[in-house]
Formats: structure tokens, sequence, C-alpha cells
């Protein structure tokens, strides 16, 4: 393959890199996210990642930005309670306790809770709609070399 120029490169296709791929593409730089491995975007599917990520209240705007929050809006799941659970010491057990509750603030939850496979399945569908964003799922990173002003990269 010939040498090629992006403004970023992005080493990871995970909800972090995804959502990074689709914040910057938007904003206008162009962008390559790279992965080993494709993203698995149905629950059914094997391999898919059952766990969930959260997004605190200040999220919204730049996933808004980036185009995503029409697209996961309406698979939010509210973060009204937050516990603060501290188990650290000798032994694994709860010591303190501790419930907040959003509404003692204000109308808006915490936050909200997504599915990672969802989020993948709106991240990779978001990405493919800007021209700018380049998803290459099955390529690795195998090295980096850093420059002052650049880095080159070997996929």
């Amino acid at each position: 393959m010939h040498p090629q120029t992006t403004d970023i490169l992005i080493s990871g296709g995970g909800v972090a890199g995804l959502t990074a791929a689709a914040a910057f593409g938007a904003a206008g730089f162009s962008v390559v996210c790279v992965d080993p491995a494709p993203p698995v975007t149905e629950a059914a599917a094997e391999g898919a990642d059952m766990r969930t990520t959260a997004f605190l209240q200040p999220a919204r705007g730049v996933l808004a930005e980036a185009g995503l929050w029409q697209r996961l809006e309406p698979h939010a799941a509210a973060l009204r309670v937050m516990r603060i659970v501290d188990a650290g010491g000798d032994t694994p057990e709860p010591r303190i306790v501790k419930d907040f509750d959003a509404a003692e603030i204000g109308e808006e939850p915490f936050g909200w809770n997504f599915p990672n496979w969802l989020l993948r399945r709106e991240l990779v569908a978001r990405i493919a709609e800007l021209p700018n964003v380049d998803f290459r799922p099955g390529t690795a990173t195998r090295s980096v070399l850093t420059r002052e002003s650049e880095a080159r990269v070997t996929l």
C-alpha cells in the first residue's frame, strides 16, 4: 500500500474509537479508524458485547454535534439514580453505599446507558455517512513512529 496522509488516525474501533471517529469526522477532519476485528453490531451475534456504557449529561452535546445523539436517543436508558459503593479495604465488601437521585438537582437524568453492541451498530452507521471517515475493520496498527509534526503508522 502507498503512503496516505490523514488528519487523524484512530487505532481501535471500540465504543471510544468509533465515537472519536464520528466526532472528528463531523468536525471536518479526515479520519482513518482501524481495528483488527470487525465490530459486532447485533445482540444475537457471536461475540456480541453485552456490557453497557454510560454517557453522562455533558456527553450529549458532543454526541449531538457528531450526529450521534439523534440515532442513540430512542435507545437511551436514563440514569436517574447513581449509586456509589466503597468496597475498598481488606475485605471485598461494601463499606459505604450512597444513592444520589437526579431529581434532587433537576429534571434531567445524570446521563444515559446503552448496550455496547447497539452503540457499535449506530456508530458504524453514522461514520458510514461521513465521506471523510475511513473505517477499516480487519486492519491492525503494526508500528508507530512519532515525529514533532507527524506520526508514521504502518497498518
